[in-house]
């Protein structure tokens, strides 16, 4: 069983309007140092497990940094979360599987 945690204690302040959003696209503005990337992580993770209808694909311009950007920040959401039984993080190809549902989260990059 999933350990119920509170989520605004782990995002902290400021992202209330963002975690609600329920459109399509998102733009977020901010400095460096804002949150940006960890909250949307924390998103991802908490959109999988909640919607088995929905994979993810995570894009960058280049693909050689995606498993230190990205794919880093989304397993250490899925530790923040502690949900590490429940995903499957692989480097060949790059993907992190929720396996309850086998809902993908596919990293691409755009070049080479």
């Amino acid at each position: 069983m999933i350990e119920k945690l509170y989520l605004p204690d782990i995002i902290g302040k400021g992202y209330g309007e963002f975690w609600r959003f329920k459109g399509r696209y998102k733009v977020v503005k901010g400095s460096r140092a804002s949150k940006k990337s960890s909250t949307q992580a924390l998103k991802v993770i908490v959109e999988i497990i909640q919607n088995p209808h929905i994979n993810w694909l995570v894009v960058r311009k280049t693909e050689r940094t995606l498993r230190d950007s990205c794919f880093a920040q989304l397993k250490w959401a899925i530790r923040r979360l502690k949900v590490e039984p429940y995903f499957k993080c692989t480097t060949s190809p790059l993907e992190i599987i929720y396996e309850p549902t086998g809902q993908k989260i596919l990293f691409r990059g755009l070049t080479f």
